[in-house]
């Protein structure tokens, strides 16, 4: 299931839950699907920050200290 199909779903299950109470199958998928999501969400986050080159005025790298465990910056 890519993340447009798990989007999609949620917002299905959002909808009905407004309308009539969710099955507890219902509720088990939407809560599956969210963490899927959340995941994901985080995911693209950790990615955007590894990203991120931090430069002095000049425009020279600066060397940072941070706790990313040896991942390369």
């Amino acid at each position: 299931m890519d993340m447009r199909e798990v989007i999609a779903r949620l917002n299905e299950l959002y909808h009905k839950s407004r309308r009539v109470a969710l099955t507890p199958k219902e509720l088990a998928e939407r809560d599956e699907l969210r963490k899927i999501y959340l995941g994901y969400i985080r995911n693209q986050v950790k990615v955007t920050l590894d990203s991120i080159e931090i430069v002095d005025e000049a425009g020279k790298l600066k060397d940072h200290h941070c706790n990313c465990n040896g991942h390369k910056h």
